[in-house]
């Protein structure tokens, strides 16, 4: 397996075209291909947020990034599920040791989580264990995950509950997954609902947001939220770039859009301009957080709630000129773009379907801006 991340970008890059092939037919049937899933497993990309104690990478940020945007590029939902895959094995630094090398035995094997605490686990009295039941939307990644880490909330012997929920990692294969993903834009993420029913879950294949990981690498230090949202945002920045690219290719080729030729339109000139500019210095801006949020934490320096508020509106930022982008681009591609199978319709409806996660809502920007303030705001989850 690739030893070095830059082995890893490269195989991503070789399997591009791979991803390019497949979209329509993942579109179609709901759910990634297995030859890419394969193909993306190969190319050690599930290591990139693995410890290295553990076989993994530990991966630059911004090295994460690139690896994001560019499978967005190719296709929204292969970009999705990706990100979820290689980023839920992040958590192998946060479970104790002893679970992390149970659950990440194989760092290869990308992996799922869903973070609302809609589950409970109680204590099996007659086992001397624990039993886990409840239902989870949105488990992007479901269908291609050896396990999944779902949000709960733990009660105690005495029948108490403990105040801060926790993840708790199960077998895939002991949850009902109940296929209910049948949406107008990522179609082939498989971010269907998943259920447990008394399923016995283990003590160290739990852990919090608070807990202090084991590994000392640069990831585990930056605080989990200055990575995982901006890694999320990442996917709809490739989305748009992808549109974007495909509307200079059509362009290229002389394509007809809904003025004439692009290239012979004023307006359309300046709107693909303006969208270009948009989407780039919105990138810029969420890299230039998420590099200084790395900066610190290699050095060992606390990351500030002001950094943490500007991370997580850049990362709203990006999201939103995404989907703004994207519809550019779709303006751009005219009839031909109305037609299902049309890579621009489906670039919007990807961008759109990724806006709508809970993490990108446009009223955390008030409590955000408090922060960025100065306010000494707690607002979970992107400052604790």
């Amino acid at each position: 397996m690739p030893r070095e991340v830059a082995e890893v970008k490269a195989g991503v890059e070789a399997t591009l075209a791979l991803v390019g092939e497949r979209a329509d037919e993942m579109e179609r049937h709901r759910r990634l291909s297995d030859d890419v899933v394969e193909g993306l497993r190969r190319t050690g990309i599930n290591r990139l947020m693995v410890p290295a104690a553990l076989g993994g990478l530990e991966a630059p940020a911004l090295d994460l990034l690139d690896v994001v945007e560019r499978i967005g590029a190719a296709d929204g939902s292969t970009g999705w599920c990706a990100l979820i895959g290689f980023a839920s094995n992040a958590f192998a630094g946060y479970l104790p040791e002893a679970g992390a090398r149970a659950v990440y035995a194989d760092p290869d094997q990308g992996n799922a989580t869903m973070f609302a605490p809609t589950g409970r686990v109680v204590p099996d009295a007659g086992l001397g264990s624990h039993r886990m039941t409840g239902r989870w939307p949105f488990t992007s990644n479901c269908l291609h995950s050896a396990w999944a880490g779902l949000g709960a909330m733990v009660e105690g012997a005495d029948g108490s509950v403990e105040p801060v929920p926790r993840v708790v990692f199960v077998p895939v294969e002991a949850l009902g997954v109940d296929e209910d993903w049948d949406s107008a834009g990522l179609r082939a993420t498989g971010s269907h609902r998943t259920t447990a029913e008394a399923v016995p879950v283990e003590l160290d294949h739990m852990c919090t947001f608070v807990d202090r990981p084991w590994p000392d690498g640069t990831l585990w230090r930056m605080p989990l939220y200055t990575l995982f949202v901006p890694l999320l945002a990442t996917v709809p920045l490739g989305i748009a770039r992808g549109a974007i690219d495909e509307v200079v290719r059509q362009a290229g080729e002389g394509r007809v859009a809904r003025r004439g030729q692009v290239t012979d339109d004023p307006v359309s000139l300046a709107d693909l301009g303006w969208a270009d500019t948009r989407l780039r210095a919105a990138r810029a801006g969420l890299r230039e957080a998420v590099a200084e949020v790395h900066d610190l934490a290699e050095r060992g320096e606390p990351v500030g709630k002001q950094l943490k508020a500007r991370t997580a509106l850049a990362s709203l930022h990006a999201c939103d000129v995404s989907v703004e982008v994207a519809s550019v681009a779709h303006q751009l591609g005219g009839g031909a773009a109305a037609y299902a199978g049309s890579r621009l319709l489906r670039a919007l409806n990807d961008a759109m379907a990724a806006r709508q996660h809970l993490l990108f809502a446009p009223g955390h920007r008030v409590e955000l801006t408090r922060a960025l303030l100065g306010e000494d705001v707690v607002y979970p989850p992107f400052i604790l």
